[in-house]
C-alpha cells in the first residue's frame, strides 16, 4: 500500500466513524467494559469506581496537603449539545434507555465524567474528559468531597419554588354585579401561566432529573363578606349546576376570592410518582363584586 493510499484509507474510516455518529450509532468500545463482545457502547464505570474519582488528586498535592484539586463535572452523553458549562441541557432518549437497558442497578442518565485542575486561584487546566458512567449521581463534587445526595429535604424546598397557577374566581351573575338574597355561583379556573394541578414542572437537582407535580388539596372560596365555602375539592360551576354558591344578605362592595391548597408529587429520574409530605396555600386574586339591593314598587295606570 502506498502512502497515498493509505491516507485515503485513513480519511474514509475517519469518515465512516463520523457519519455513524450523526446516525446515532453507538460509539466503538475504547479502554471501557463493553456490553456486546467485540463492539457497542461503553458501559463506563461502576459506582465505587465513579465515587473512587473523589480520592484521586492532581500530582503534588493529596488530602492531607491540598494544594490543588480536581474539579468534576457529569455532562448528560447527548452531545452536542451538552458540554462542561451545559451539562443536562438535554436529556435524550438515549442516555436515559442505555442505562435502563445495560446498567439496571445504576441510576443514569448515561454521562462522561469531565475534571479540571483547580487552587485557590481558580482553574488551572481545561476541562478533560475521562469516562462514561451510569451512575450520574456518585460523580464527586471534586477531590475529597463526595457526591452530594438528593435529599427529601431539598425535594420539599424545590416543591415551595414551585410556581404554582394563581386560581382565578368566575362568578355569576356576571359583570361584577348582583342583587342581595340572589344565589351568586363561583367558579375556579385555572389560567394558562403557572403550574396548576396535574401540570409537571421539571428541574435539575445535584444531577438528577426532578419531576414536580401538584395536586390539589381543597380550595376555599373566601365570599368577601366575612364568610367562605371549602376547603373543597369542587371547582365550583356555572348556573344553574355549580354546587358553589352563596347568597349576600346585604348591599356591599366585596372582593371574593379562591384560596387553593396545593400538594405534590415527585418523579426522580423517570422513576414512580411518590406524595411530597408537604403542602402550599395560594391565594388568588380577587374579583370585585358589587351587592345591590332592588326594591318593588306599586304603579298604575
Amino acid at each position: 500500500m502506498t502512502p497515498a493510499t493509505g491516507s485515503i484509507v485513513s480519511l474514509a474510516l475517519t469518515l465512516s466513524t463520523s457519519l455513524a455518529v450523526l446516525e446515532d450509532e453507538d460509539p466503538p468500545c475504547g479502554g471501557f467494559r463493553c456490553e456486546h463482545e467485540g463492539g457497542g457502547a461503553e458501559i463506563g464505570l461502576t459506582q465505587k469506581e465513579t465515587q473512587d474519582k473523589a480520592t484521586e488528586w492532581p500530582p503534588g498535592s493529596s488530602e492531607e496537603s491540598p494544594d490543588s484539586w480536581y474539579e468534576y463535572v457529569a455532562v448528560i452523553d447527548c452531545r452536542p449539545p451538552n458540554t462542561p458549562d451545559q451539562p443536562r441541557l438535554e436529556i435524550c432518549g438515549f442516555a436515559v434507555t442505555f442505562c435502563e437497558e445495560y446498567v439496571p442497578e445504576s441510576f443514569g442518565p448515561r454521562s462522561w465524567i469531565y475534571r479540571r485542575t483547580v487552587d485557590d486561584s481558580g482553574p488551572t487546566s481545561d476541562w478533560q474528559e475521562l469516562a462514561p458512567t451510569c451512575f450520574t449521581d456518585s460523580v464527586p463534587a471534586r477531590s475529597g468531597e463526595p457526591a452530594e445526595e438528593l435529599t427529601e429535604a431539598m425535594i420539599v424546598e424545590q416543591f415551595h419554588r414551585t410556581a404554582f397557577a394563581l386560581p382565578q374566581t368566575v362568578i355569576q351573575p356576571p359583570d361584577g354585579r348582583t342583587l342581595v338574597n340572589l344565589p351568586v355561583y363561583f367558579e375556579l379556573e385555572w389560567p394558562e401561566e403557572g403550574y396548576a394541578p396535574q401540570d409537571i414542572d421539571t428541574t435539575t437537582i445535584v444531577g438528577h432529573e426532578v419531576r414536580i407535580r401538584p395536586t390539589l388539596i381543597g380550595a376555599t372560596y373566601v365570599t368577601g363578606d366575612g364568610g367562605s365555602i371549602g376547603p373543597t375539592t369542587s371547582l365550583g360551576g356555572p348556573y344553574p349546576d355549580g354546587d358553589i354558591t352563596h347568597d349576600y344578605t346585604a348591599a356591599a362592595d366585596i372582593a371574593p376570592y379562591i384560596s387553593v391548597e396545593y400538594g405534590g408529587e415527585v418523579s426522580v429520574d423517570g422513576g414512580s410518582w411518590t406524595t411530597i409530605p408537604s403542602s402550599a396555600v395560594i391565594d388568588g386574586p380577587s374579583s370585585p363584586l358589587q351587592v345591590l339591593t332592588s326594591r318593588n314598587r306599586l304603579y298604575t295606570n
